[in-house]
């Protein structure tokens, strides 16, 4: 009996994909590099903001599943994940999925209603995206895009801080470039099968990919270095340094070029980054730095 509850632990926690709730950590970012930064009440509202995303993009992972049930079993991978596999039933990934996402909509409304907005036009746009821009080129990569978007908008919504256009815009780049990177790396892992698991691999090439992940990168280091010496960036954070720290920028960006073209078991950002030592490192660094600079 513990053992049939251990294994059902585990494929749910396969099913959650904890490990992608890396992706919000776009809503403490405001926190983390904002004036609010410090062991005080902002902190555990941007942990709860966290908290909340964590569980919604929970909901949305499984609801993504029971929707693509039919290409995931075309998958060499994704064949093998716990709905697909059969391994949980889809009535009760439906369930899942209803549970929760009505947990962090309920919380968020008595958190901020700000939040709660942004947390309902988060789902709003992965519905979209499940039933539309999935199969659209490029629009995929653009909601995509705006959902870190969101997420960023969302937690400075809970501290109650502005966003900069900057800051935005900087998201919005740095997520278009991730999101290519992602499905040059799904075409090189598939192969011609690739059309069979996405749709929208009829009209993404590997040629294609490598054109816009160049153009994407060099606009993402061009505007991280704008933002870094914006007047509105150094209004908020009391320094003009911070474009000392684009070395740590540019570093990762090259590192996730080459780590997606030289990949071939298809993998996405997130496992991309948490495998890559070096990856890890500069992050840090960029973290630490950034901090260091406006904290100081």
């Amino acid at each position: 009996m513990l053992l049939q509850e251990s294994s059902m632990t585990k494929l749910w926690l396969q099913a959650l994909r904890l490990q992608h709730w890396l992706k919000n950590f776009f809503v403490f970012a405001p926190f983390l590099v904002g004036p609010k930064f410090g062991l005080n009440e902002y902190l555990l509202k941007s942990l709860s903001g966290v908290f909340l995303f964590g569980l919604m993009s929970s909901a949305v992972y499984v609801f993504n599943d029971i929707v693509d049930i039919n290409s995931d079993r075309e998958h060499p991978e994704k064949r093998f994940r716990p709905i697909a596999s059969g391994k949980i039933s889809v009535p009760t990934a439906i369930c899942m999925s209803v549970v929760l996402s009505s947990i962090p909509l309920i919380l968020a409304f008595f958190l901020n209603v700000n939040f709660f907005l942004a947390l309902v036009a988060y789902a709003a746009n992965n519905l979209l995206y499940s039933f539309y821009f999935k199969n659209k080129t490029v629009l995929d990569i653009m909601s995509i895009a705006f959902g870190f978007v969101i997420r960023t908008y969302a937690g400075g919504f809970v501290i109650g801080i502005d966003i900069t256009n900057w800051m935005i815009v900087c998201i919005f780049c740095l997520s278009l470039f991730l999101g290519f990177g992602k499905r040059r790396s799904e075409i090189e892992a598939l192969g011609h099968e690739a059309r069979n698991v996405r749709k929208v691999h009829e009209s993404y090439t590997i040629q294609k990919l490598n054109l816009l992940l160049g153009v994407s990168a060099s606009i993402t280091i061009v505007v991280y270095m704008l933002y870094s010496m914006a007047p509105e960036t150094r209004a908020i954070h009391g320094t003009d340094n911070l474009v000392f720290t684009t070395p740590f920028v540019i570093y990762c960006i090259y590192r996730y070029l080459l780590k997606v073209q030289e990949k071939k078991r298809g993998e996405g950002p997130v496992e991309i980054i948490l495998r890559d030592k070096g990856f890890l490192l500069a992050g840090c660094l960029w973290i630490i730095s950034f901090v260091f600079l406006v904290h100081s």
